[in-house]
This record gives structure tokens, sequence and C-alpha cells, in this order.
């Protein structure tokens, strides 16, 4: 019975994963030779190991083989038919191409396929109010991989990558925060083509090419035109009127058939539009405020339940 504790590396020197662990990339390679790594497998056109990758890129061979688990996880690569052979996925294929086109345009492809990672989303949750610091974001990712102290050069070689794929930026503060850029402008994909800008479309916005009425002869209720709004199925819907303040007496005096001295109900029953409140000033429309919600507190009560 092995007496090895769980959690340490075994015998042959490779770190064993707990099953809530997740996969982080291995610290005996800096991240410039992961990404040469990645993208010398994505454009394989056979299957490859760490062989072929090694004389593709020039890393060292027994290094090459392991990049391409932490790739594989990430769904650019496929298990080959031969052993510790792998193939591009159609998502590598398509980093693949994009790099074929240019460095620029490859990162961004590389950005666009890793945004839905889990470091990813940990790094941009942890920087939701702006830049943190380098510890700050490894701890963050060493929580989310659920990694003990001793995967800790992995968690920093996992945020190195992050940010020589550009979904991290360095900030001038020294802080790191997660890039949430569009794509390049400057070149074009021909694996998804970037749709077309919307534009003003006449039938979508009828009101932006129509002239708004006149005032007169909207109060006058003059009908609309057939494209209009209020003519549906060619029948013609009223028109509101938009009302205006009633006219103020001269003198300041209540229009006629007005006055303190009127029955309360025959007053309050007639609305009192908006526009009239203009009259007022402001220290009148706190008392007008204050007496109706008194009149409404007493109201209330009287045609509540009786008390005996």
């Amino acid at each position: 019975m092995s007496t090895r504790q769980a959690g340490t590396p075994p015998t042959n020197g490779r770190a064993r994963l707990r099953p809530e662990e997740r996969l982080m990339p291995s610290p005996k390679l800096r991240a410039e030779q992961y990404l040469l790594v990645t993208v010398a497998a994505c454009s394989a056109v056979n299957p490859v190991g760490a062989e072929e990758l090694s004389a593709a890129t020039g890393v060292y061979v027994k290094n090459c083989g392991l990049v391409p688990v932490f790739i594989m996880n990430t769904g650019l690569l496929t298990k080959g038919h031969r052993r510790a052979t792998y193939l591009p996925s159609e998502k590598g294929r398509y980093i693949a191409r994009a790099f074929a086109r240019g460095e620029a345009e490859g990162l961004e492809a590389l950005r666009t396929k890793w945004r839905g990672q889990w470091f990813a989303r940990t790094v941009r949750d942890r920087c939701r109010h702006g830049p943190v610091s380098r510890e700050g974001l490894v701890a963050a990712l060493m929580v989310a991989a659920k990694a003990g102290p001793e995967r800790i050069k992995q968690a920093h070689v996992l945020l190195d990558l992050m940010v020589a794929v550009g979904l991290a930026t360095v900030e001038k503060s020294g802080g790191l925060n997660y890039f949430e850029g569009a794509s390049h402008t400057d070149t074009q994909n021909t694996d998804t083509p970037h749709e077309a800008p919307q534009t003003a479309n006449e039938d979508d916005e009828p009101s932006a090419a129509e002239e708004p009425l006149p005032q007169d002869e909207w109060q006058s209720g003059s009908t609309r035109q057939p494209h209009s709004v209020g003519v549906q199925d060619g029948e013609e819907q009223p028109q509101t009127e938009v009302p205006r303040p009633r006219t103020e007496a001269p003198g300041g005096q209540p229009p006629g058939g007005t006055g303190p001295d009127q029955d309360l109900l025959s007053l309050l029953l007639p609305p009192v539009l908006l526009a009239d409140l203009t009259r007022l000033t402001s220290v009148e429309v706190l008392e007008l405020h204050s007496h109706l919600a008194a009149v409404t507190a007493l109201t209330a009560k009287l045609r509540g339940h009786r008390v005996t």
C-alpha cells in the first residue's frame, strides 16, 4: 500500500490533481513559451506529440509535453490516434487560421475562445470594480481552482499567460485589470464575419421621418394621415386634446363661478389640471399638498368602521 499522502506529487514528478481541482499550466514554461506551443499545436495537420512540438517551436521536448493537456482542457485540442498525441479541434483550427493572418487577429481569436473559461471568468469577476494587485488575482485563481499553496507558481504562470494573450492588462498603477475590449476593427475575419452595424430604418422608426403636428392641429382634433399613429386597419382613433391652463381672471381673482363661498363638493369634483398648478407659488403648492393629505386622512376615517 502506498504511503504517499493525497495531493503530493507522485514519483515521476508530475503533480496529481484532486478531483475537485482545476488544471493550471505547468510552472516549467514561461507564458510566451506556452503561447508558442499552443499556436503550433493548433496549426498541426497530423497528430502531434512533444517531439513534433519541440521541433516546431524549439522549446525543450519534455516541457512541450506539459502543454497540450492544459490546452486540451480549454477546448482547443483533442486526443490523437496514437498515445500522447493531439489534434486541433474546430476551435483550435479557428485559432490557427487567425494567427496565419496576423498575430493581432490570432490573439483576438484566442481571447474570444478563452473568455468563457473558468480563469477568465474569475479574473473578470475579481476586477469588477477596477484593477487588482497580482497577489489578489493569484489568490482568486487558486481559490477558483481549489488549489493548495504548492500550486501558487502555476497560478502565476496562468496569470502571465492571460497577460500574454491579452485577457488581462497591466495598468500604470501596477495592478492588473480584465480586458473587456472588442474585436480589432483593422483586421477582417473570414471565419466569422463581423455583423454590419445597424442603420436607421424608416420602417423601424416612422416617427423620425414624420414631422410633428402643430399644436393647433392637435387641439382642433384634426385627423392624421393614414400612416400616422392612431389610425390602424382603416379605423380612425379619436385624438386626445392637450389641455391648456385655465385662464386667470384679471386682478388675480378666480374665474367666474368659483370662489371660497362655493360648495366644497362642486369645487372638488371638476379635475384640477397640472397646468393650473403653474399659477401657484411653491409655498401654495406645499400648502395644497398638506391640505389634501389632511382631507384624505379625515375622509378615510369618516368612511371607516364606526367606533363604539
